[in-house]
């Protein structure tokens, strides 16, 4: 998939470079980056539409763009499949919750729980393909190994730094799994 200029363009590269990058940076910049997080900016007063829209928006675009992802890869592991269905529920539902801890704790529990897990499932169904992936052709996709790991590697060390997840964090974790997903498209279609 090449454009006019002969560069990749990949089939949701509006989504993948504007759309959920700007969005996450937008909600993300209502505050302090490295003082607090989504969930804490979203319920706010004013902000709640914001981030139900981001959130619905996000998980849906993960969804549909992994799922086109197994497809193009012709990955039809259902437990795979089942845990990107998972994290997207989850995300989904996790902006449904309102985090007001102080006068709903439980919700706010469940909340963070589900926002927690939600990249957690995409990242385990993404493995999995991964594998699936590499046992047909391991160098191909040894660099998307890598990348994986870094991300990861970077994700944990920005949470134990805070202490806790921070806007910074979410805002790592959405950027780069798009630059992610854009890269994984680009080696499956220029096979």
């Amino acid at each position: 998939m090449k454009g006019a200029s002969g560069r990749f363009k990949g089939k949701y590269d509006l989504f993948t470079i504007y759309l959920v990058p700007g969005a996450t940076v937008l909600l993300a910049s209502l505050d302090s980056w490295t003082d607090t997080n989504l969930s804490v900016l979203g319920n706010l007063s004013g902000h709640k539409l914001l981030f139900a829209v981001w959130g619905i928006f996000t998980g849906i675009y993960y969804c549909i763009y992994v799922r086109y992802l197994f497809n193009i890869g012709r990955y039809r592991n259902i437990a795979g499949k089942s845990l990107v269905y998972t994290a997207a529920a989850f995300l989904l539902t996790a902006v449904m919750i309102p985090y007001t801890p102080e006068q709903y704790p439980l919700k706010a529990h469940l909340h963070v729980l589900l926002a927690f897990l939600s990249p957690i499932l995409l990242a385990l169904g993404i493995v999995g393909f991964l594998r699936f992936l590499s046992s047909r052709d391991r160098p191909r996709y040894r660099q998307a190994w890598n990348i994986m790991w870094l991300m990861a590697a970077c994700a944990c060390l920005l949470l134990l730094r805070a202490g806790f997840i921070t806007s910074i964090l979410e805002v790592f974790l959405v950027i780069g799994l798009c630059g992610y997903l854009r890269y994984m498209e680009r080696l499956l279609v220029s096979r």
